[in-house]
């Protein structure tokens, strides 16, 4: 079977995006845009070029219309709620209930819309429709200081205890006072105890899927179906088929190369120019959040600020060095920054000025053959460091 993913791709330039259609990036940085670009068993096609699933590193779809499938990036556009899993995804749905076991909930952009049922120890918060973005901001923040679930109300009140389920439009939590009974329309954030949190276990080969509606999922390898549909296989008990229009970006993972986010550096160093010392933050953004560039999420990366070095040791084994630079969206187009790498200590790769209104720019391959270090370093721009929020997407080795 293949699944047509997208038409006439419209091209951008070498570092831009296409206006419409598909762009498919490979691990060593090529991208491929075509006009017939199919899914098929073991890979992609593109082109009437089979690119075997192991040389990709994503794949994205762009609409030409800018507003159709605009991902939802906040919780309850379009009236849903947001569920937050303890391994970093979260799915835009309908919470329909929640027992000792479960979280049931429906997902519109499933085939057939049948219910979903998550285990409860996966689940690390469930924001309800319109909750207010400060109580949603508040009950993140402490998501990690606690040893019970918590209610937190939409008047900013919080409740502890254990939650007991949540049904015919009533949440049950009990408390050291007893049971309280509180109306789902007045709750705007469940988070569940950390404690008790298990993520749920991730095949070497996955995905992490961007979909049109903001949820981002981990899933193995996607398989084409019949009628247009994608299977993801989630878990051994979970599966379902989801059509290509509603996906944004597919990410591979357990390919031939060295993610440097899972690789401790030698060093790191942030020198800031005002104020207090801020370190690296591993596949998330410097100003709190995900990797989002130009409205595209990226799982893996490095998120920093000027000025930061981190050096890490290579082996015989790493052959070339690939990634994508950007300042990403949480600096609202400011930041002013220069990315270089350097190889046994001598610059190698320079970005040039760079700042938040300027496309992503592409890294490499770099040659390693013989080296013994790899340097990333984020310099000052002309505005000192602010909204410099720099960002490496997806740095990675190259073994072959």
């Amino acid at each position: 079977l293949a699944v047509v993913l997208a038409g006439i791709a419209v091209a951008g330039d070498r570092d831009g995006v296409p206006r419409s259609g598909v762009r498919v990036e490979l691990i060593d940085g090529e991208p491929i845009e075509g006009k017939r670009v199919e899914l098929v068993r073991d890979g992609l096609v593109v082109k009437d070029r089979r690119v075997p699933a192991g040389r990709l590193l994503r794949w994205d779809r762009f609409d030409a219309d800018p507003q159709a499938g605009k991902a939802k990036l906040a919780a309850g556009v379009g009236g849903r709620d947001e569920v937050r899993l303890a391994g970093g995804d979260r799915l835009i749905c309908r919470v329909e209930s929640i027992d000792d076991e479960h979280l049931v909930v429906r997902w519109p952009l499933v085939a057939g819309q049948s219910a979903w049922r998550i285990p409860l120890e996966q689940v690390r918060t469930v924001v309800l429709r319109g909750a207010p973005k400060e109580i949603v901001r508040r009950s993140l923040a402490r998501d990690r200081r606690r040893s019970a679930d918590e209610l937190w109300l939409r008047g900013g009140d919080r409740l502890s205890g254990d939650l007991k389920g949540l049904a015919d439009g009533v949440v049950v939590l009990a408390t050291e006072s007893g049971s309280r009974r509180v109306a789902r329309e007045s709750v705007a954030v469940l988070s569940m105890n950390p404690e008790l949190q298990v993520a749920s276990r991730r095949p070497s080969r996955h995905v992490r899927v961007g979909f049109v509606d903001g949820s981002r999922l981990t899933a193995a390898w996607p398989k084409a179906m019949a009628d247009g549909l994608i299977r993801l296989v989630f878990d051994d008990r979970t599966r379902h088929d989801v059509a290509v229009r509603s996906i944004r970006s597919v990410q591979y993972f357990g390919n031939p190369v060295v993610r440097l986010p899972g690789m401790k550096p030698r060093q790191a160093v942030h020198t800031p120019f005002l104020g207090a010392v801020r370190p690296p933050v591993v596949d998330g953004s410097i100003g709190g959040g995900p990797l989002v560039v130009a409205g595209r999420w990226t799982a893996s990366g490095l998120g920093v600020t000027s000025r930061t070095r981190m050096t890490w040791a290579l082996g015989r084994h790493h052959r070339r060095f690939c990634a994508r630079v950007a300042i990403d969206d949480s600096a609202d187009g400011a930041g002013d920054v220069v990315f270089r790498v350097l190889v046994d200590g001598r610059a190698a790769w320079s970005s040039g000025p760079l700042t938040g209104r300027d496309r992503p720019k592409r890294v490499g391959p770099i040659d390693l053959e013989g080296a013994g270090s790899l340097t990333l370093e984020v310099d000052y721009g002309r505005r000192a460091d602010a909204g410099d929020h720099a960002v490496w997407l997806d740095p990675r080795l190259l073994t072959d």
